[in-house]
Parts: structure tokens; sequence; C-alpha cells
């Protein structure tokens, strides 16, 4: 069925729409229970609730030890009291601002998708659901392709301003780069300490509570199972919880068998899906770079040596960070930020770069801002095109969903961040990002798939979870991104 002229159906308790009436009644289900009782969300006992007390004596840390940590208990409503945010009621941990409440309530919905549900509800409604996270797409949003030829975007997709008022912002103070050593950037009376906007609900925390920094510095659960090799040979492999590999195999395959879409780009399959741990609330920014991390391990590029054996944790990347900053790399970013070490600050793309550059691993940071001619939304999904297309060969271009072996890109707007891992194109002209969410972890229905040749009745209600297009793109106002 075309997407573009599927009836749309509208919730009766909010403003949001969907043309999957199953999606639709998980959405009601999710974000409008009954009673106040939603079967999509697991009650948590008070006896569950674990009281970790902090070091009895004052610990200082350098580089991998834990700092003094205030005794107290896991609440998981410590964020009840903080202006304009709250956590997910889903009980992931996440703590959200309340405009984004509902979207994230329908991911969850996404992330649950098992490949029965998706078969079953196919053939009892009788819908090809061929559409992803946009319904409706409007003439202006199906012409962003062609909207000007490349020559004239240089201006648009390489802008000099930053932008503002994110959670995870780089104002132009924080622009990372590289200067002479004991020398700062704007240090001084012109350099601002950040707050809520820019750092999250944390911002002004000296150090998280000792049961998360135990949670993160215990990481995640490790099992070890055969698995079947490309030799042929059975070999143990370790399997970390809040890691997916082949996770793109799996989306390409989807892609290719989605009707409603005209052509699909991939990076390289060897990047990794990395999430959250349970509770551990919003550490995207240290998620997402590991999932650039997991790519330069397994492809060897430059820089993989300083990555040797597992991923680094979030501790250790906020001692590499801050070993940056000391060495010259954006370093007013530690007076803006107060520092990170212990913390649950928010972190993006500068500090991600600083990082980068601070080992000697190559790479570009753009900004997207709107302009007269294009919206932030436009410019950011034509250069992302135009990196995958760029990217493959001339045979390549000639299959629907395409694999090249680029890097992924690290993609930040205001109040989260993601990993771009491919792109597509829809026969109605629009076009989709496809993401790595650290905030939701691959779903039942994908999981089944890996390492399998793929036959899905239903492979748009799979991609839901993935695709971030014109309607969800468009009500932020500007957007970065580190290639």
């Amino acid at each position: 069925m075309d997407p573009a002229h599927t009836d749309v159906l509208s919730c009766p308790f909010c403003d949001f729409s969907d043309s999957d009436t199953y999606f639709l009644t998980q959405h009601v289900e999710l974000c409008h229970p009954e009673n106040g009782f939603s079967p999509f969300i697991a009650a948590e006992e008070e006896s569950s609730q674990t009281h970790i007390t902090g070091p009895d004596e004052p610990h200082q840390s350098s580089r991998g030890d834990s700092p003094q940590l205030p005794s107290l208990s896991y609440t998981p409503n410590e964020s009840a009291f903080i202006d304009g945010y709250v956590e997910c009621p889903h009980g992931c941990g996440e703590v959200i601002t309340n405009a984004e409440l509902q979207l994230h309530l329908d991911l969850h919905v996404a992330e649950g998708f098992a490949f029965e549900e998706v078969n079953a509800s196919t053939k009892a409604t009788g819908q090809n659901d061929a559409f992803g996270d946009d319904v409706l797409f409007d003439d202006e949003e199906a012409e962003f392709a062609s909207i000007l030829p490349k020559g004239d975007r240089d201006d648009i997709l390489q802008s000099k301003h930053p932008r503002k008022g994110s959670d995870r912002d780089i104002p132009s103070s924080r622009r990372s780069k590289k200067s002479k050593k004991g020398q700062s950037h704007g240090v001084g009376g012109s350099v601002r300490r950040l707050g809520r906007s820019e750092l999250g609900p944390y911002a002004h925390e000296k150090q998280m509570p000792a049961w998360l920094w135990r949670l993160l510095e215990d990481g995640s659960k490790v099992t070890w199972t055969n698995q079947i090799q490309p030799d042929g040979k059975l070999h143990k492999v370790a399997v970390v919880a809040n890691e997916t590999d082949r996770v793109i195999p799996v989306l390409r395959q989807l892609c290719d068998q989605d009707d409603s879409v005209d052509q699909a780009y991939f990076c390289s399959p060897l990047v990794k899906h990395v999430f959250k741990l349970p509770k551990e609330g919003g550490f995207c920014g240290y998620r997402n770079t590991q999932m650039m991390i997991s790519y330069i391990q397994a492809s060897g590029a430059q820089g993989c040596d300083h990555f040797p054996g597992r991923l680094p944790s979030i501790l250790k990347l906020q001692d590499m960070i801050e070993d940056a900053w000391d060495a010259g790399f954006n370093p007013t970013a530690k007076i803006e930020t107060g520092g990170i070490r212990g913390t649950r600050k928010y972190i993006g793309t500068s500090e991600a770069q600083a990082l980068f550059q601070y080992l000697g691993i190559r790479c570009e940071p753009f900004a997207f801002n709107s302009t007269p001619e294009l919206s932030a939304n436009e410019a950011l999904r034509i250069s992302i095109l135009d990196y995958f297309r760029q990217g493959s060969s001339a045979e390549g271009q000639a299959k629907k969903a395409i694999q090249t072996e680029l890097p992924p890109i690290y993609f930040q707007h205001h109040g989260h961040s993601m990993t771009i891992v491919g792109f597509e194109i829809r026969k109605n002209g629009s076009g989709n990002l496809l993401v790595f969410d650290p905030m939701f972890k691959a779903s039942p229905g994908i999981e089944r798939l890996i390492d399998t040749k793929v036959n899905s009745t239903n492979p748009a209600r799979l991609l839901r979870a993935y695709r971030r297009g014109a309607d969800y793109l468009r009500k932020y106002p500007e957007f970065e991104i580190l290639k």
C-alpha cells in the first residue's frame, strides 16, 4: 500500500496519528493506559530498590579509580523535581524532557516488536505496512533531494555556525580545535559555565550516585557462546549484553524487501549497536562514541591500537576526554563544563572530536542551520545522502540496498544523539536517516534475524525504530555531525 495514500488514524487522547492500527493501539496502551496501568510497563516493587553506600573514606581519582561518592539509595524517580524533565515511565531510567516523552514511549513500542507479532498483525489487518517513522509526506519534503545542485550547496552543508540551545550543545567557544600546548582558546572572562540547557538535568552535579558509578564500573554482563564462523569452524564468542553485532546486514535486507524504499545505503557492517544499561540514564554521547570506536576496532582503521580488547567504558572515556582537554584539544570545555569525570553531565560532538583528535584519528565536524533557501533538516539529509553516494561504487549504485565500507557518523540534535548507519530514499521522494539509537536495544524481531536470510512480510514495522525522517527532524532547528 502506498504510504502517501494510507488512511491516517488519530489518537483520541493526543495529537499522535499513524496509519498502522496495530502501532496506534500500542501507543494508546503505553501512553494513555486505563487506570494509569500499562501492560507495557513493568511494575517495580519497593523491595527491589537497593541501598548502596559510598566509600567511608575520601578517595581521589586520577585515572580509573572511583572518586568520593555520596551514600545514596537508588530511587527511580530522583529526577521528579527537575523542572522540565521526567523519568521514562517505561522503566528504562532515561531522564527526558516532557516534550519528548510521547516519542520516546512510542520508540519503546517499536523496540519491543517481535518477529511473530509483525507477521501475525500483518495477516490480521491485511496491510502492507510500507512506511517508517513518517506517515505523511508533503510535496516540499518529497523534493528534498533535488532542491539545490551540489555545486550550490557547499556553504549550506558546511555551516560555520554551531547550534545553540541543546543539552549536548557546542557553543562557539566549545568548537573542538587543537591549540598550542599550554594555551587555551578564549579562556578568561568570555568563557561561561554551561547549565542544564547544554549539559542536561544533572549539569550541576559534582559526582554521580554511588550505585550508578558501580553499575558503570562493573559494565555489562559478558557471556560466552559457541558460534559457527565463516570458515565453518566452531568458535567461542564473547557476547556483551548491551552490544548487538551484525545488525546492519539485517536492516539492509529489510530495506531491500520494503516496497516503499527506492534505494538505501549503509555504512560498514562492522559497526555494533551499543545501547544503554538498564537504569543508567543519559549517557548517549558516550554510547555513540563507543559505536564509532567499534568500527575502528573491527576494521583496523586509524587509531585502532588505542582501543585493545573490549570497548572502553564510560568512566574510561571520561578520563580520556579530560586528558584531551589537558593536552590542548578544546581546553575551554573543561571550564565550561566544570569537568565531566565521575558525573552525569552530557557530552556531544565537541567531546568526541576532541577525543579522536587527541588520539590522532582524523575526523571532521559539520553544523547545519536553516537558511532562507534550505531548512536545517533538508541540508542535513542532503549531506548524508552525498556522503553515502560518494562512498559507493558505480556497480553498487545499481542495487536497491547498497552496502558500503564507510564509517558511521556521530549525529546530534537538541536533547539527544545517535549514530547514523545508513540513508534511504523512499519511492515518494522523501528520505530517512537510518540510525542506531543508544536509548533502545535491538528488538526481538531484529535479533532473531541476525545471521539469517531475511524473509519478512512486514519489513517496515521492524525498520521503524531505526528510521528518522522529516516528521522527526523538522522539530529541531539545528544539527551537528562528526564524520
